[in-house]
């Protein structure tokens, strides 16, 4: 009986890569109305009289990542991955007079997220084709945001990038099947990503389908 459980554990202890995508989402992040409101004060507050305006806030994308981990028995494993979150942006378009004539107007904020990520699972198998799976881990995620602006036919741009540790949990589920093959659907959270001085920080939820194959 011994013999048979050790065997059964060395059977399970694994190398293992994982290719996965989906979508990313970016939670509590300031309402467009309340970024449009604060636009259309900017410009009062500076002589401008705005004479029309339209904009749109994404605050989704596709996501994806690649995976290597190592399975410990049936109830642990850890991995190193590569993510990348993903943008998210704000589009503001118009037309402005500051007393000499109307001008038409772009403006634009882009963020990025993406970097290397540690995580641990503990794992609760079913039985030999499903499991589910709890994850905790740490992300090194670098940030970019990039400021855009067009007026008049002039357009320039500003960009600023911040690399910052981030800490993730989430949760999912694994169909096995060949033995060497599984299917994962996933929920993870990183939370308080970017920094203040780049479009402040915000968490992001990511929703994925990956593809699992052990050596």
């Amino acid at each position: 009986s011994l013999g048979l459980s050790t065997a059964a554990q060395a059977a399970s202890d694994s190398w293992y890569v994982v290719g996965f995508g989906g979508q990313s989402k970016v939670q509590n992040v300031a309402d467009k109305d309340a970024i449009d409101q604060a636009l259309l004060d900017a410009f009062g507050s500076s002589g401008f009289d705005v004479l029309a305006a339209d904009s749109s806030l994404d605050d989704s994308d596709t996501a994806w990542g690649l995976t290597l981990g190592y399975q410990v028995g049936e109830y642990f494993a850890a991995e190193l991955s590569y993510v990348d979150l993903g943008e998210a942006g704000y589009q503001a378009a118009g037309t402005i007079d500051g007393g000499e004539g109307a001008v038409d107007i772009d403006i634009g904020a882009v963020s990025s997220a993406s970097g290397p990520v540690a995580s641990m699972l503990g794992i609760y198998p079913f039985n030999e084709s499903f499991s589910i799976y709890g994850r905790l881990g740490l992300a090194l995620l670098e940030t970019e945001g990039v400021l855009s602006a067009t007026a008049g036919g002039e357009s320039g741009s500003v960009s600023a990038k911040t690399q910052r540790s981030s800490m993730l949990y989430g949760a999912g589920g694994e169909f096995s099947f060949m033995q060497r093959f599984g299917v994962r659907l996933e929920w993870t959270r990183y939370a308080e990503v970017g920094s203040d001085d780049i479009m402040g920080e915000a968490d992001i939820d990511l929703y994925t389908l990956g593809f699992r194959y052990s050596f």
